[in-house]
């Protein structure tokens, strides 16, 4: 495990004597060796698929975003009334008007 001083930059592949630096005897010794954590955070490049993958779930939340809350909202338009078909005009024009 190397070691390392933080004053004076003294190097050593094995702990310092009594915690502190031989050359300066500062106690500001620190481990070079990469922790747990530091391994951890350290993972290997992102594939082509996971990168895809993000962009189009980033993609997807900025559009529902930009729906919900950017987009202008068009007028409703009037619902055009609906065509009677042929045969029941001709029934209403030929019948009498008590049958109604």
């Amino acid at each position: 495990m190397p070691y390392l001083c933080n004053d004076c930059g003294n190097k050593s592949s094995r702990q310092f004597p009594g915690g502190r630096c031989p050359a300066c005897d500062s106690f500001n010794i620190r481990n070079t060796t990469p922790s747990t954590r530091q391994a951890i955070r350290e993972k290997e490049p992102k594939t082509l698929l996971e990168i895809v993958l993000l962009c189009l779930l980033w993609g997807a939340l900025a559009y529902g975003a930009w729906d919900r809350y950017l987009r202008k909202e068009e007028p409703a338009k009037p619902a055009a009334p609906a065509a009677m078909p042929k045969l029941l005009q001709d029934k209403i024009k030929t019948a009498p008007a008590e049958d109604f």
